[in-house]
């Protein structure tokens, strides 16, 4: 290979390059970070909604049928949750507070297999009514009524 390859290009060949074509040669200003960020509103958090939870109060016992208020008691099995961090909103139903003791008491499996209700099934369907109080007592319902058929067929 010869010399003249590597050599830099002259003072006239650099002036007869238009500005925009030799800037790339040229050194560029590095960008000016801020030093501090703008305060924008935060993330919402989508695994909380505490108008859904409120909602989920305000609808009679899944387990029972005792009249509003309740708890919202969060489903674990099969849910987003895992060892130590609470299930997401979505998977919450209402249980009034001597339903949802015994479902801590007994465990969440024997619970719910106990009364043949699927929870997830009804958590979702909450969640896709939210804040529509008819059609959550309407699903609070049919999940009751399900109980009730079952044991008049078991008597």
């Amino acid at each position: 290979m010869s010399r003249e390859f590597f050599q830099y290009p002259d003072s006239e060949l650099i002036q007869r390059l238009s500005p925009t074509r030799w800037q790339f040669l040229t050194p560029m200003p590095a960008p000016r970070i801020p030093r501090t960020l703008s305060p924008d509103k935060p993330k919402p958090d989508l695994r909380r909604r505490v108008r859904h939870l409120a909602f989920v109060r305000q609808l009679s016992c899944v387990a029972c049928g005792k009249a509003a208020p309740s708890e919202a008691a969060h489903v674990r099995t099969g849910t987003d949750s895992g060892v130590g961090i609470k299930p997401g909103d979505r998977y919450a139903v209402p249980l009034c507070s001597s339903c949802h003791a015994r479902q801590h008491r007994i465990g969440e499996l024997t619970f719910w297999s106990a009364l043949r209700i699927d929870p997830l099934n009804v958590a979702l369907r909450l969640w896709t009514v939210s804040s529509d109080v008819v059609a959550g007592e309407r699903t609070v319902f049919r999940a009751r009524q399900q109980i009730d058929l079952w044991k008049a067929y078991s008597q």
